[in-house]
């Protein structure tokens, strides 16, 4: 979770440097340790979701550049996903389920085309 209680999922194990987190049944992503600010009985990231993440930049499952994230939207203190602002300054929707990873930038699990398709 994040320092104000947004929960991000469950750590199902370690790579590395990286936790992998799981959200539910299918989805899972690798989060960097970079984010982790506290390991106690749950893992608390560096600060609140939306401003640790702001800026990074999102690239597709296929490593085109997607646009850059500038919020998240949360449901009941959960995670659900995060807004990204393309090239042409359009803002997209990315769900937490499409995330493969997030270190240096956030790395998708579908194609960028397919981003607009869900909405």
């Amino acid at each position: 979770m994040d320092a104000e209680g947004v929960e991000m999922g469950f750590v199902a194990a370690e790579e590395g440097q990286f936790l992998v987190v799981e959200q539910g049944p299918v989805s899972r992503l690798r989060l960097s340790r970079r984010y982790v600010g506290q390991v106690d009985d749950r893992i608390v990231l560096r600060g609140p979701v939306a401003e640790i993440f702001a800026g990074l930049n999102v690239v597709d499952a296929n490593g085109e550049f997607v646009g850059i994230i500038r919020d998240t939207i949360e449901a009941e203190d959960v995670l659900d996903s995060f807004v990204v602002e393309d090239e042409r300054g359009e803002m997209v929707t990315v769900l937490l389920e499409d995330v493969r990873a997030i270190d240096e930038w956030m790395e998708l699990d579908i194609a960028g085309d397919d981003l607009y398709e869900q909405g």
